[in-house]
C-alpha cells in the first residue's frame, strides 16, 4: 500500500467518524427535545385506559350539566318574574288604595266644611231667634225673672195704674195676678231688692162698694193677703205692694209696676231638664 492510499484511507475514516459523531449528536439533541416535549404533553396514566370513560361520554355529561344549569336559570328567572309581578300588583294596589283614601279624605273634608257652614248658619239663626221678639230660645225674655211657668217684669219707670196696664199689654203680658202663697212669697222677696219702691199689681175695684177684681175679671180671695186701707179710705181703688206691705192707692198715682206672662212651654221643659243634670 502506497502512502497516498494510506492518507486517503485515514481521511476517509476521519470524515466518516466525524459524520457518525454529528449524526449521533443530532440524534441525541432530537431525542432530548422530543423527550422534553413529550414530558410536557404527557397524558396521565390511565386517562385513556380501557376502564376510563371515553371523550364522547364526557361531552354527554357536560351537555347534561349545562342543560340542568340552563333549566335552573329558567326556573329562577320565572320565580323572579313571578315575584316581580306580585310586587308590582301590590304596589299598584297600594297606590290605588292611597288614591282612594285621598279621595275619601277630600270627600270627608268637604262634608265637614259643609257641616261647619250649616252649624254657623244655625248658630246665627239661633242668635237671631233669641233676640227677635216673639221667638225666644230661653223661657223668659231679657230682664225678666222666671218663677215656675211664668215670667215677671219689674219696671224701672213710674206709671199710673192705667198706664201700667197698657204698658204690660204692649209687652204681651198683664199686670201681676197673684194666685198662690208661693207666688206671693216670690214677688215679695223680689221687690225687696228695689228698696222702698212700690209696684202696681193687677187688682182694682170700681168704687168703694165694688168688689176687688183681677185684671182678667176673676174675683180676689182674701185668703191670699189683706189690703190694709181698703175699707177706711175712699177713692183708693188700685192695689200696690212693696215687700210684705200690700195697700190701696188712688189709681192716678205714679208707681212702678209688675208685669206677668206665661213662659215658653218648650223652653221651660228644656230648662227644667238641664237643671236636673
Amino acid at each position: 500500500m502506497t502512502s497516498e492510499e494510506v492518507t486517503y484511507a485515514d481521511l476517509r475514516f476521519t470524515t466518516l467518524e466525524k459524520s457518525q459523531d454529528q449524526e449521533l449528536h443530532t440524534a441525541r439533541a432530537k431525542d432530548y427535545f422530543t423527550g422534553t416535549w413529550l414530558s410536557l404533553v404527557t397524558v396521565p396514566e390511565g386517562i385513556f385506559s380501557k376502564d376510563s370513560p371515553s371523550p364522547s361520554s364526557c361531552w354527554r355529561l357536560a351537555t347534561v350539566a349545562l342543560g340542568v344549569f340552563c333549566l335552573s336559570s329558567v326556573v329562577a328567572a320565572g320565580v323572579l318574574a313571578a315575584r316581580f309581578i306580585l310586587v308590582y300588583h301590590l304596589v299598584r294596589e297600594r297606590d290605588e288604595n292611597s288614591t282612594l283614601q285621598k279621595a275619601l279624605m277630600e270627600s270627608l273634608n268637604q262634608q265637614l266644611e259643609h257641616l261647619q257652614a250649616q252649624n254657623l248658619n244655625l248658630t246665627e239663626t239661633v242668635k237671631q231667634l233669641a233676640t227677635s221678639r216673639g221667638h225666644k230660645c230661653i223661657p223668659c225674655p231679657e230682664n225678666w225673672l222666671q218663677y215656675g211657668e211664668d215670667c215677671y217684669y219689674f219696671s224701672k219707670e213710674w206709671k199710673t195704674w192705667q198706664e201700667s196696664k197698657a204698658q204690660c199689654s204692649a209687652l204681651e203680658s198683664r199686670l201681676l195676678k197673684i194666685e198662690s202663697k208661693e207666688e206671693l212669697d216670690f214677688v215679695m222677696r223680689s221687690t225687696q231688692f228695689y228698696s222702698s219702691y212700690s209696684f202696681w199689681i193687677g187688682l182694682s175695684r170700681n168704687g168703694t162698694e165694688g168688689p176687688w177684681l183681677w185684671e182678667d175679671g176673676s174675683a180676689f180671695s182674701p185668703d191670699l193677703f189683706q189690703i190694709q186701707r181698703a175699707s177706711s179710705s175712699p177713692f183708693l181703688d188700685c192695689v200696690w205692694l212693696q215687700g210684705a206691705n200690700i195697700d190701696a192707692a188712688r189709681c192716678g198715682e205714679y208707681k212702678f209696676y209688675i208685669c206677668e206672662k206665661v213662659a215658653y212651654p218648650a223652653m221651660v221643659k228644656q230648662a227644667s231638664y238641664l237643671d236636673r243634670l
